[in-house]
């Protein structure tokens, strides 16, 4: 099967999830956007955004290699994020009670993480940033560093001071 194929697939057995929990819980879901542009190690992810309609994220390159394992098992999972969240609110545990009971629904394994081989995975490259407080330097994330660029403020958990560059 192409990767344009397992796209479809993909989309298509998303819709036959969303369907059956719209049944299931007579409750009309949100249909996300999709997109297979997810790199690294995940398989899948799902963004909540504040507004407007959510995204799942599905990485092409694992789709591509494990194709039918992959729909089984990482659409359910990803599809099930979205059921609990449209059922239950934001303040669910993402892999809690809500999303397991969801996952038995869909016949799923409720398994947190994929067990497939990332070895050749194409991975981000993190940039790291250094900061220093009164006992020792650190190496921030780009992640840790652009929250303290919005003024998030970070301590050192040995000596207790600010970290700062």
């Amino acid at each position: 099967m192409n990767s344009w194929q397992l796209q479809s697939k993909v989309t298509e057995r998303s819709g036959q999830l969303i369907q059956l929990a719209e049944n299931y819980f007579n409750q009309t879901i949100q249909w996300p956007l999709i997109r297979f542009d997810l790199k690294g190690k995940a398989a899948g992810m799902i963004l909540f955004p504040r507004q407007g309609s959510c995204t799942i994220r599905y990485n092409l390159p694992l789709l591509n290699r494990y194709g039918e394992a992959f729909i089984n098992t990482t659409v359910p999972h990803e599809i099930s994020h979205l059921i609990a969240r449209n059922l239950h609110g934001p303040n669910i545990k993402p892999h809690g009670l809500e999303w397991k009971e969801i996952m038995k629904l869909f016949r799923a394994s409720p398994n947190r993480c994929h067990n497939f081989n990332t070895d050749q995975a194409e991975g981000r490259n993190i940039r790291y940033f250094d900061y220093r407080c009164d006992c020792r330097s650190h190496s921030l994330s780009a992640i840790r560093h652009n929250r303290i660029q919005d003024g998030v403020i970070y301590l050192c958990q040995k000596c207790g001071t600010r970290l700062d560059r």
